[in-house]
């Protein structure tokens, strides 16, 4: 019986023959050690080896696959095409969450990180919600419309 300690550099030409670890156990051998590949793991006749399925089990997409379907944080052009300062809430609830407030001024643009899902918020002066948006991974802009309680995104 072997004793595969995975992480264990000493024992690392220990796992080219524990088949437990299929091509984890075969790439950790060390050169010049014969490596039996994926021993123990069921195969295919004709099969390619990517095609053969891993004992340790492997996600179905990469994190990098993941990290490009959905990104992390958005980029979104805050547009005030109002005549005045208006008073804006960046989080989920004005007033009652946690949040940051700030102001967009008249017929200015800024850039705002936002991550999706993230809420954008016009607020009035006793900091209650007028109008609000939810940031999308799609998201590029937010515009302030002309009557200073309207908000449209694309």
């Amino acid at each position: 019986m072997k004793l595969c300690l995975a992480f264990a550099p000493i024992f690392v030409a220990a796992l080219a023959g524990c088949g437990g670890l299929g091509a984890y156990g075969a790439m950790m051998a060390q050169p010049g050690t014969p490596a039996a590949p994926n021993a123990g793991a069921p195969t295919t006749p004709g099969a390619s080896p990517a095609a053969t399925p891993s004992p340790i089990g492997s996600p179905s997409e990469s994190p990098a696959t993941k990290a490009a379907a959905s990104p992390s944080s958005v980029s979104v052009t805050i547009r005030n095409s109002c005549g005045k300062t208006v008073k804006v809430f960046f989080g989920n609830k004005p007033k009652f969450g946690s949040g940051t407030y700030s102001t967009a001024s008249s017929n200015s643009v800024q850039s705002h990180s936002f991550r999706p899902g993230d809420l954008f918020w016009i607020v009035d002066q006793s900091e209650n919600g007028l109008a609000s948006v939810e940031v999308k991974d799609t998201t590029r802009e937010i515009e302030i419309r002309g009557g200073c309680s309207e908000l449209a995104s694309r």
